[in-house]
């Protein structure tokens, strides 16, 4: 008797969790990706920790190529920006020894009355029109622009009281982005060798994501920082702060997201 009541039981929990995976057509929902549980391997581990160290030691044997290409965009680019510029390699020193990187020579003037004015009143026509926007649509929308008009007022309250003591100049600028840009092409091998390697996908996609994540950077870049000193020197240091906090690497890494997630959309090698 207690094993008939036992049958049952698993029975009814085996149907329940049949249901639980059936939409209202009939038809089955497969598990989403969210709720697996990873087996790993002593072999997947080891591929998760080599693939980041060949990344890194391909990134080390190629940065004569990279940073050589980025010479070559700023010197291709830069005359014909038209914004009194020139390019030049600036070092930066790692210690054991320095790693040159190319930047533009041109100066990052401090605003004007006119631009302090005209800023200001542009924030606070996007501040006073995010009241407009429905909340129910476009809220994340709504604390972006809030949040990028709090940190140009910010800059606009400092170039106010203090504009003389501004610590970065535009040249340096450059370098030190670029030079992060560099670290991040490091990192990145690393970051998907704890998350996207210990999913079940192919050797062939693990690989091709990395490339491509790889070069979308490593050719972004300086076309991304070169549109910040552009900006910067046709307007002022006043936008600099914006473009560094919100533009720079924050846009970088929400970048990072959406190649992964694209990555993530593959199909597993096992359905």
């Amino acid at each position: 008797m207690a094993g008939d009541k036992r049958d049952m039981v698993g029975h009814w929990r085996q149907r329940l969790r049949l249901l639980r995976l059936r939409r209202r057509d009939e038809t089955s929902m497969r598990q989403h990706r969210a709720m697996y549980q990873l087996r790993l391997h002593r072999g997947e581990l080891l591929f998760a920790f080599l693939l980041p160290v060949a990344s890194n030691l391909l990134l080390l044997l190629g940065m004569d190529g990279v940073i050589g290409f980025w010479r070559g965009v700023l010197d291709y680019l830069v005359p014909r920006l038209d914004f009194n510029a020139t390019v030049v390699m600036r070092a930066v020193d790692l210690g054991l020894y320095d790693l040159w990187i190319p930047t533009v020579v041109v100066e990052g003037p401090l605003p004007s009355a006119l631009t302090w004015w005209v800023t200001a009143c542009i924030c606070c026509v996007v501040f006073m029109a995010t009241y407009l926007i429905k909340p129910n649509r476009g809220l994340p929308f709504v604390y972006i622009l809030r949040a990028i008009v709090l940190l140009q007022v910010t800059a606009l309250l400092y170039f106010a009281f203090i504009p003389a003591s501004f610590p970065m100049m535009l040249e340096e600028y450059l370098v030190n982005n670029l030079f992060m840009g560099l670290c991040f092409l490091a990192l990145v091998p690393w970051i998907l060798g704890a998350t996207y390697y210990l999913f079940d996908f192919s050797l062939l996609q693990k690989f091709m994501l990395t490339l491509l994540i790889l070069t979308f950077f490593a050719v972004m870049l300086p076309f991304q920082y070169l549109l910040h000193a552009n900006l910067v020197a046709h307007g002022s240091l006043l936008f600099m702060p914006v473009l560094y906090l919100v533009f720079g690497l924050f846009i970088d890494v929400m970048a990072f997201v959406a190649l992964y997630s694209y990555g993530m959309s593959w199909r597993f090698r096992k359905t």
